[in-house]
This record gives structure tokens, sequence and C-alpha cells, in this order.
């Protein structure tokens, strides 16, 4: 099949940033699948805002989001996120597909009525279908294929069961770290140590001025700074080395108050064998993550702040004074149900093309 995917915020300059790791490192599920699809035959394009496009190795061409008005015929558009109706209008394709990353908002669907346009829509979890439901209710087919993960990078390498471990966007908890790693070293031992790799610019290079002020001035952290409290503060790095660094990770902390739809830190941390303590009520961690099995979730979210911090160190406690129970948790992080690798994961979108 001939398949078009369209994105308009990859923050990419150049289609080098894909073998670089221009972000970070932080290579999204857009660029692999992409890959995976046209490796499997299909013949795959993606127009985005990259400013210098090409071909991957894999074959996948890249261009800019202006050539859609000018595309050729295609089997299948997927608008990978966001949509516009010029971009709907202009593109010839027999089906359309809807892949829906984040919370939808009118950024991303002016018009709601617009999804009837779409043949399937796909959601990476069970509570982004709940959402986008309750936002459009026009929705009618639809597919449930999560992010995957790289299991030949991201595994259980020589463990430190001292090492704690956070990585993310600022917004996913970052200024609740240092007293929750305070608390931790007071009550458990002070043997621990913890690496939080952060940063909103290099997570999200498109972020306009306002945005990252935002963060940096108007949502100061509450208690203390990371590196104040003993926490080394890093931004992100490429992959080989995340992989390296949650293979030896004991335990990841996201005292978050972000609904994540479907979290790749906390699918690579499972595969890394890395138990996650996190917000159990709020996005779709649970999908992944139960209490007492391959970590522990609150019962709070942080609006309510001491009592969801109090959750975060006793869950975090629990684990770190019972290495048997720690040990456990690693071996079932990896064992982990519906954690899917990434061919499997190009292997249901195939199918859904199948049967469109």
């Amino acid at each position: 099949m001939k398949l078009l995917f369209f994105d308009i915020s990859t923050g990419l300059k150049s289609i080098s940033d894909l073998k670089t790791g221009a972000r970070g490192g932080m290579i999204s599920s857009l660029f692999i699948l992409t890959d995976l699809l046209s490796r499997m035959g299909h013949v795959v394009s993606v127009l985005s805002d990259v400013k210098v496009g090409g071909r991957t190795e894999a074959g996948v061409y890249w261009g800019s989001s202006s050539e859609m008005a000018e595309a050729e015929d295609w089997d299948v558009l997927i608008c990978n996120r966001t949509t516009t109706e010029d971009g709907l209008a202009h593109a010839r394709v027999k089906k359309r597909v809807l892949w829906t990353h984040d919370l939808p908002h009118s950024g991303f669907i002016p018009h709601p009525n617009i999804v009837k346009a779409f043949h399937r829509v796909v959601f990476m979890s069970r509570y982004a279908e709940r959402v986008w439901r309750a936002f459009y209710p026009a929705i009618s087919k639809s597919v449930l294929i999560p992010n995957g993960v790289d299991k030949a990078l991201f595994y259980p390498r020589g463990k430190d069961l001292d090492y704690l471990i956070f990585g993310s966007a600022p917004n996913r908890g970052l200024k609740y770290l240092p007293l929750i790693f305070e608390a931790l070293k007071n009550r458990v031992r002070d043997t621990l140590h913890m690496t939080a790799y952060s940063n909103m610019k290099v997570l999200h290079p498109n972020e306009n001025a306002r945005t990252t002020r935002f963060w940096e001035e108007e949502m100061p952290l509450d208690y203390k700074d990371c590196t104040e409290a003993g926490i080394e503060l890093k931004d992100p790095v490429p992959q080989f080395q995340w992989a390296e660094e949650l293979g030896r990770a004991g335990l990841m902390i996201i005292p978050t108050n972000y609904p994540e739809i479907c979290s790749n830190v906390i699918l690579q941390s499972l595969a890394s064998g890395v138990p996650i303590v996190t917000t159990g009520p709020l996005g779709s961690a649970g999908e992944w993550i139960s209490s007492g099995y391959n970590g522990m979730l609150t019962q709070f979210v942080p609006n309510d702040y001491m009592v969801h911090t109090i959750e975060i160190v006793r869950g975090a406690k629990r684990i770190l004074d019972n290495s048997k129970l720690h040990n456990k948790m690693i071996k079932n992080a990896v064992k982990t149900k519906n954690l899917l690798t990434w061919e499997k994961v190009a292997k249901r979108w195939n199918k859904m093309f199948e049967r469109l």
C-alpha cells in the first residue's frame, strides 16, 4: 500500500536529525513506525515541518507539509495527532486514518464533526479512547494500538538498587522530586542517589518563548532545586545512553500531574526492569503498572499535594526497604503483559490497513 503520514510538529530541521538524535535522542513513534512499515513493503511518505527532507535508510520519504496540495494518489492518509481541513481536502486518498497521540483540544481538530472523514481512529490506550470519545462523539470505528519499545535496546543490566531515576519533561513532576528524594534518604538510607533527565527546551524545541518562560519562572520548584537536594539534573541523552541508564537503575519515580496517553518512559522503564512509582488515577499509567507487581500507584493526584507526596514516598520506601520484593518487581516489570515490541506494533498497523 501507499501510505501518507501527515504531521506538522516534529521539530526536525533536517532528515539527518533522525540519525543523530537531534532532539536529545527522544525518537518518537512516528520515526520508528514509518520505517518498519516501509520495510514491510509499504510505500511510505511523511509530510511535516521538516526543513530539509530526504529519505531514511528504510526508504521513507520525508518532506514539507506544503507538498500536500501536490501529493499524488495514496491508499491511506494517516493524520498523526493533528489535521487541518486544507490537508484533508488536498490529499487524494482512498482511506483516512486519525492517529491520536495527545489529548484533544481545539488546536488539533478545530471542527469536531471532521472526525467523520476518518475511516479509523487509532488510540494508544483505553484512557485515550475514553477522552477522545467524550470530546468527539462522532467517532465511529477505532482500534487500540499502543506504542512499542525496542527490547533489543531496553533491557535489565547490572542493577543498582539504590539508583533512583526520573526522565521526562519538567511538568511530569520534576518540582516534587527534591522533597521526595530527601524524605527517602532520611527514611530509607543515605546511600540512595538520583538522576533526573529533564529539560523543556530539549524535549520540546518548538515551544515558544512564553511557554518556556512559564516553566522556568511561573512554575519553579516548590521546595528547593534538584541539585540543592542532591539530585543530579541532566538534559535528555541519546537513546543508547538512556537505555544504559535505565538498564542499571533500580527505581523510576514520576510524581506526575500530566495525564499520559501512552508514556514511552513507562514502556522503556518496564522493559529495562525498572519498577515505577507514579500517580495512579491519572492518564494511562494504570494500564501498564499494577501496584505491588511492577511498581506502585498513588490513589491521589498532585492537587492534594501533601497526601500525594506521602503516597509517592511510602510506595518507594516499601520497595527500597525490601530487597526481595524489589528484585521480584524488577523481574515482573520485564514480564508486563501488554509491553509490545515495535515489530508487533507495526504488524497491528498492517492488519488494520488490510481490514480497511
